[in-house]
């Protein structure tokens, strides 16, 4: 829903380069999308070995979480797709990687927390994306079955995850344009959030 990533990205270089004298390598920048928890930690162990990942993390999320009040910018469309989907009785949920106090910060200063009244943090799960289990407790909570639900992705990571919960994923690139294996995952890769909801409008999803 929002523009975020470069903000994590910057927060994650300084946090590692400030407190440990590393540099952040894109392969860790690009395999960390998405990602939440032990798996999240997992991954900065791989690169890294000798650092502590879960206080890595902590000090990058609060880097994160001082930046989003000031840096936060919707995704086009988001204003738009939103208010429409609410008017069809389209059932909203999140499902984040990020954690809980930034998800709050994050609805709270767009305005949008009324939208969705379930939401899943990447603190709260055990396993994060590419792992299904955030989706899959959104969609409990909501009582949607999965084949029943479009999920709104902009990480390969996150598209893996909506496509192991069985639901039909589409692809809002960002940062990341689809390679083919992400490609086949996705029921429909659009520019926009506009774009999605000109495609639902027209019946064309």
């Amino acid at each position: 829903m929002f523009d975020t990533q470069c903000i994590y990205d910057r927060a994650f270089h300084d946090i590692l380069l400030r407190d440990y004298g590393l540099e952040l390598p894109d392969a860790l920048r690009l395999a960390m999308m998405g990602r939440s928890g032990d798996d999240l930690y997992q991954t900065i162990n791989r690169f890294f070995p000798g650092i502590d990942a879960p206080e890595y993390v902590r000090r990058s999320f609060a880097a994160v979480a001082d930046r989003v009040r000031d840096e936060l910018v919707p995704r086009p469309g988001l204003y738009e797709l939103l208010p429409w989907l609410r008017e069809q009785g389209v059932r909203l949920g999140l499902a984040s990687g990020s954690d809980r106090a930034i998800v709050e910060s994050n609805l709270r200063v767009s305005g949008l927390k009324d939208y969705f009244p379930v939401s899943v943090s990447g603190d709260e799960v055990t396993l994060g994306k590419p792992h299904p289990e955030g989706y899959l407790r959104v969609l409990d909570r909501l009582g949607c079955a999965p084949e029943d639900c479009y999920i709104l992705e902009d990480s390969p990571n996150g598209i893996r995850a909506g496509h192991r919960a069985g639901c039909s994923v589409l692809m809002v690139p960002n940062m990341v344009q689809p390679d083919e294996e992400i490609r086949e995952l996705c029921t429909g890769i659009y520019g926009t959030l506009s774009d999605v909801k000109k495609a639902m409008a027209s019946g064309a999803l």
